[in-house]
């Protein structure tokens, strides 16, 4: 048992990689560990988390079918899942990804390029947090007015999912998620009527051809869209900065060669945890590592510790470009999430220009940086604020 005072996910560290190396130190001993703080046993091992996410018949996501998520691909299985998910592959397929990029790529441009005239900036809220949703808002087509409005909805309904037996935050959440659902019906309702080659009207068309279209499905796959990859795609950016600035030698290897950014960005996923871990709810009675775990209950995947884990990730304390092992920040198996390349799209396209706008960008040293699980009230593994300079 490992206390709430004593649990990993309460601490703080300068290195985003301390949540991860702490998890994977105690999977050493303990595989299978109940962590006080996080209600849940915690599966520490990269092959038992591994073998968990590729195992929906014995830990599912059914638990999302309460709540806002109810209707989500996340929430389904079986056979319904296997639809919902073709339908979503549909909209990410690569010609429609290739015109999503020409889409981000302005944006990009736009919000990271004059960076290095203000000679210093706090990254986070000064632009990566606006960052998603502007991007998500103009591949639907959504016009400019709409403002921090969005903003507002997605934190107010995240904090609600992190905190759910909270009256207050339930009642926000409640509230925003229903006036979020209203707006995004009014958007579904126009594109099928005026149809675009907007992300928007791909979502559309996917449903139409697969015979799976109602004005609710689609308002669901766009709010699960929002939702699911808002703050990962916020603390991923913040992730893969840190991480580069924290390690001169891969930044130069990344400035020399933009080729690499992609590399940068899937180590930044495993060595900075942005994703620490998931739930899963158990189906059947079952072993985990020599535990039995009954029937019922919960278990947190600790996709941290798996990323820790010297069987898969030889080295796992060092921040290493060109890794051959996948990171599980993503998930995998049944639900590995569906706008991972869309994820893929922005921080690229985000890092690229980034280091291209700033060849002086380093970490202000008179600022304090600290990672942690629930950074910005949200249930990821990141940071409040990234303090830099960039002249």
């Amino acid at each position: 048992m490992i206390s709430s005072t004593e649990s990993p996910f309460t601490v703080g560290s300068p290195s985003p990689g301390a949540l991860g190396s702490a998890l994977a130190a105690i999977g050493r001993d303990q595989p299978v560990v109940m962590d006080e703080h996080m209600g849940a046993p915690l599966v520490l091992r990269h092959r038992d988390v591994s073998a968990a996410l590729r195992n929906p018949a014995a830990f599912s996501t059914r638990f999302y079918g309460v709540g806002p998520m109810a209707d989500s691909l996340i929430a389904r299985e079986g056979s319904d899942h296997a639809l919902q998910r073709r339908i979503h592959n549909r909209f990410f397929s690569p010609a429609a990804s290739a015109r999503y990029a020409a889409v981000v790529a302005p944006i990009a441009r736009a919000a990271f390029g004059g960076l290095a005239a203000r000679g210093e900036a706090e990254l986070i809220e000064d632009v990566i947090a606006r960052y998603p949703m502007k991007v998500f808002l103009s591949l639907l087509n959504v016009p400019d007015e709409l403002g921090d409005q969005g903003l507002t909805w997605v934190r107010e309904i995240m904090i609600w999912l992190s905190s759910p037996m909270n009256a207050e935050f339930a009642a926000q959440g409640t509230r925003s998620f229903a006036e979020l659902q209203d707006y995004t019906t009014g958007l579904v309702e126009r594109e099928r009527v005026s149809p675009s080659d907007s992300m928007l009207g791909e979502i559309v068309k996917a449903h139409l051809d697969e015979g799976g279209y109602s004005a609710e499905a689609v308002t669901v796959a766009v709010v699960s869209l929002l939702l699911g990859g808002f703050e990962t795609t916020v603390q991923l950016l913040t992730a893969t900065v840190a991480s580069l600035l924290l390690h001169p030698e891969a930044l130069q290897r990344v400035r020399a060669d933009p080729s690499l950014v992609n590399a940068a960005f899937d180590e930044a996923f495993r060595w900075a945890n942005p994703t620490a871990g998931l739930y899963r709810q158990v189906v059947r009675d079952i072993e985990i590592a020599g535990e039995p775990v009954l029937a019922g209950g919960m278990v947190y995947l600790a996709i941290a510790a798996a990323h820790f884990d010297a069987d898969a990730f030889p080295d796992p304390e060092r921040f290493v470009l060109g890794r051959t092992a996948s990171h599980l920040g993503f998930g995998l198996g049944a639900h590995y999430c569906v706008g991972a390349p869309l994820a893929r799209i922005e921080a690229r396209a985000a890092l690229s220009e980034l280091l291209a706008a700033c060849p002086g960008l380093r970490l202000d040293p008179s600022a304090e940086l600290s990672f942690r699980y629930g950074a910005r009230g949200f249930p990821q593994h990141g940071a409040e604020a990234l303090h830099v300079l960039t002249s």
